[in-house]
């Protein structure tokens, strides 16, 4: 079932921002973000002869404010990934499409794996590599919708598709932060525990 992967991320965001944050503006922000992406997922606009979704919009616009917001990182640099990040997702994409034999796995999470990946080369901070995955997937995205265009008309740029494999390079991003997290704290207690050994 399509966007069954988005609407848990979300919805799982929501809960943690709302319930187990400090109550912060980014805790607010965070909030309000998980709702507007979980409301406006399913309504679509048209520009021009192109159907896009909401929370399409949403996930773009609320990256960039948080992008000239925060300045995670150079902004030089920020553009660069994203951009390398978009040529990766229309590759595989329009390789899924005229080539599908060497999807040897479910395409989405394969996608989504390789999005993480690739903004994990790039990035080495959590909010750079979620940012560029945003900023990178969307381009990526309105790139491959511009080019089948004409053999798939009715195609939905921001699909839930597009945001179920958002949402798992998303998760495979925090789940490997809280990995590295849990991996430097034993590390420390371990070398405090030496420590103290006469």
């Amino acid at each position: 079932m399509e966007g069954m992967y988005f609407y848990l991320f979300f919805w799982s965001v929501w809960i943690v921002a709302t319930f187990f944050m400090k109550k912060t503006a980014v805790r607010t922000k965070l909030a309000v973000f998980a709702l507007f992406m979980i409301s406006s997922a399913s309504l679509t606009v048209e520009v021009g002869s192109i159907h896009v979704a909401l929370s399409f919009f949403v996930l773009f616009f609320f990256s960039c404010y948080t992008a000239v917001e925060r300045r995670p990182c150079h902004p030089l640099l920020m553009a660069l990934s994203a951009s390398g990040l978009a040529f990766a997702y229309t590759a595989f994409r329009l390789l899924a499409l005229f080539d599908p034999i060497w999807i040897w796995f479910d395409g989405q999470w394969m996608l989504a794996w390789w999005l993480a990946l690739v903004s994990c080369l790039f990035h080495r901070g959590l909010v750079d590599r979620l940012l560029c995955l945003a900023l990178g997937g969307c381009q990526g995205e309105a790139v491959y919708a511009a080019a089948i265009h004409r053999m798939g008309p009715d195609y939905v740029l921001g699909s839930f598709s597009f945001l179920d494999v958002t949402a798992i390079s998303a998760s495979c991003l925090l789940a490997w932060e809280m990995i590295r997290f849990l991996s430097l704290q034993l590390e420390e207690k371990r070398s405090v525990g030496r420590t103290r050994q006469p």
